[in-house]
């Protein structure tokens, strides 16, 4: 063999999956360190539903052999050709190459970088907490860093009970025992009302901020038509007749993430969140989920014995265009969702009735 096919051997590569059963995929893809529930069919049909895009699929192959996949959706802004695995903005915490510990993240890094130019896409955008932050960096890619929090859980419920915050969770949680308060599984048949509910109880949280929702209530209809029941807890809780708050969190075998949860204003006294929390996190225990992902930053997400846990997404533009169209994008949609919640505020105020509740 010469040098340049030893060379050429060493290449690491995505080679295309035309087509894949579904239940042949997920079985592929179980036997990966970092797979997660976003890697699955049900989930990437979701995103293909609500994102407009095309799913595409590749073996990851180096040296001849196959180290994993990697999944992701392209989808067009205008002139320009994305991939997201995932993009902002689509609810979806990872993606990235499913493969085992150890893996090449410069060869990979390079393999994406050939498979972007040869698809003429225009930006790719990545979130996978195997890949290295400074390899990434050095290959060219923009590092962004966000937070999440992780929850340890255990079929141990005394030991979690102690690892909360003994005045500003545990306190909070009696509390709301006391009062009365009632958390119950939603029953399937009861699902279209749940998540009416759901959806109000958002819209209110957003416009106590001068804000709207960052997706509409059809991607919520949608997360429900493509996940299997078993793959989503969804609890809300009960005060007397009154449904006060609300929780959607899908899971996978290991990890169990915050999708969206929501309450009414004039309930939380009565400390509806913490007992929410609390209840998600004794479910999945039970059901032998080792983490809760809080998904996001947040002030009160301490209390529940989470660590803070930094959160890398890479990107990359392939041209100036496309950088600038990035950037201009994002400032349109945070200028938008402004002027939606302000206006949807003044609407509010013209229009609620006066109750001895405001």
């Amino acid at each position: 063999m010469d040098m340049r096919q030893e060379t050429e051997g060493n290449v690491m590569k995505l080679e295309p999956i035309e087509e894949i059963a579904p239940d042949v995929w997920d079985e592929a893809i179980a036997r990966f360190d970092s797979r997660h529930l976003f890697h699955q069919s049900a989930w990437l049909n979701f995103l293909q539903e609500t994102q407009k895009g095309r799913i595409v699929r590749f073996r990851i192959v180096n040296d001849g052999k196959e180290e994993g996949y990697f999944a992701g959706l392209i989808v067009r802004k205008g002139p320009f050709r994305i991939l997201g695995s995932p993009l902002r903005g689509w609810m979806t915490d990872y993606m990235g190459p499913i493969v085992n510990r150890g893996f090449d993240t410069e060869k990979f890094a390079d393999a994406l970088d050939a498979l972007c130019r040869k698809r003429h896409i225009h930006h790719v955008q990545i979130c996978n907490p195997f890949l290295e932050q400074e390899v990434m960096s050095k290959k060219g890619f923009t590092v962004s860093e966000a937070t999440t929090y992780l929850v340890p859980l255990s079929r141990d419920e005394d030991g979690m009970w102690q690892q909360l915050d003994r005045k500003s969770c545990r306190q909070s949680i009696n509390k709301a025992k006391r009062e009365g308060l009632i958390v119950e599984e939603v029953d399937e048949r009861d699902t279209a009302s749940f998540i009416d509910e759901f959806y109000s109880e958002l819209r209110e949280v957003f416009a106590r901020q001068g804000l709207v929702p960052t997706y509409d209530i059809e991607r919520v209809r949608s997360f429900y038509r493509n996940l299997r029941r078993d793959q989503i807890l969804s609890l809300q809780v009960r005060h007397g007749d009154h449904v006060i708050a609300t929780a959607i969190f899908p899971h996978d075998d290991r990890c169990v993430y915050g999708f969206g949860f929501a309450s009414r204003k004039r309930f939380q006294v009565l400390r509806p969140n913490d007992l929410l929390i609390w209840t998600i996190m004794t479910h999945a225990a039970r059901r032998g989920i080792q983490l809760l992902d809080l998904t996001g930053k947040g002030s009160f997400k301490p209390k529940f014995g989470s660590e803070k846990v930094a959160v890398h997404n890479y990107m990359k533009s392939y041209s100036l265009l496309a950088k600038f169209g990035r950037e201009a994008y994002r400032s349109f949609f945070y200028a938008k969702q402004k002027i939606k919640g302000g206006y949807a505020h003044l609407l509010s105020n013209r229009h609620a009735p006066v109750s001895e509740d405001d």
